[in-house]
């Protein structure tokens, strides 16, 4: 069990680092060969590398439970700990995005919902959740401030690395140490569903899906702190449009995604949590402290019955 917390551990803090680093790479060396920063934006939006390999890995493994609680674990955590830190940490109500940013990822998350409805999710389904998140990103292309604004921080921080191959070396570490560091958290939660009696899907979502989420926190955090709060807001809805639909889809086109229950209430968990928020942004045009308090109540309530499971 020591064995399975370390890698846990060493895991999280290698995929981490791995992911900034394969992501800053990646981006300069694009951009020197002529792929404009916005669309690597786009790409990027509302995905999470450190998910996205976590709940490959673990389908590749052939843990497709834990790659679905994984992928649904990672919204829940970030509206019930992080949006809601960023809510305590805002000097005020932070505003609400526009509308269609606020309401578009409804329909990805109805289109999870019929995909995981038997329980299963097969290639094929996996193959049209992608071309639906396609669909997404091209609708919120002109509409949505943090995008242009994720734009601008993938420039800045691909300007750091100086020349191609410098940044095609620095991808390449980067995206050894994303597999290297995913492979080591998937394992850790492999080898603590052999020593205990908890389901895969709450292991995939209570575990790794907050420890491979844990650096969207101060995706939130920071730029509600800093005065920014679209940013946060953006990838709050980019995040549960993008893992309901790309990281769905791809872990289910690696191997098709079985749903135990834990995972299935996993989904019904962040499904709930985004409807709270998004109710209260088109009722309010805001959201203020008070909400946070309901959202790291609702986790925790989650947390502790999902492990009852």
């Amino acid at each position: 069990m020591l064995l399975a917390v370390v890698f846990l551990v060493v895991g999280t803090a290698v995929l981490t680092a791995g992911a900034e680093s394969a992501v800053r790479g990646s981006a300069r060396f694009a951009i020197a060969v002529g792929v404009p920063a916005f669309v690597l934006g786009a790409l990027l939006f509302g995905i999470d590398l450190e998910g996205l390999s976590a709940a490959l890995l673990a389908a590749g493994r052939g843990q497709t439970e834990l790659a679905a609680g994984e992928a649904f674990g990672t919204v829940v955590f970030l509206f019930g700990v992080g949006f809601a830190l960023a809510l305590l940490f805002s000097r005020g109500p932070i505003r609400s995005p526009s509308a269609l940013m606020v309401v578009a990822p409804a329909v990805s998350v109805a289109a999870a919902a019929v995909a995981v409805y038997d329980q299963y999710v097969s290639r094929s389904e996996g193959l049209l959740l992608l071309i639906l998140y396609g669909g997404y990103v091209s609708v919120v292309l002109g509409e949505d401030r943090a995008l242009r604004r994720r734009t601008a921080e993938i420039e800045r921080e691909a300007a750091e690395i100086p020349g191609k191959g410098q940044a095609a070396l620095v991808a390449v570490v980067g995206l050894a140490a994303v597999y290297g560091g995913a492979w080591l958290l998937v394992d850790g939660g492999i080898r603590i569903l052999s020593r205990t009696g908890l389901a895969a899907g709450f292991v995939g979502a209570a575990i790794i899906g907050a420890l491979a989420s844990l650096d969207e926190v101060v995706l939130e955090v920071l730029p509600v702190v800093r005065g920014t709060p679209d940013l946060a807001t953006g990838n709050l809805f980019g995040t549960i449009a993008a893992f309901s639909t790309a990281v769905l889809g791809l872990a289910a086109l690696v191997d098709p995604l079985t749903i135990d229950s834990s995972a299935g209430l996993a989904f019904l968990a962040a499904a709930a949590l985004y409807a709270l928020v998004a109710t209260v942004f088109l009722l309010r045009g805001e959201i203020s402290k008070p909400a946070a308090v309901i959202l790291l109540a609702l986790y925790v309530a989650w947390l502790g019955y999902t492990a009852t499971l």
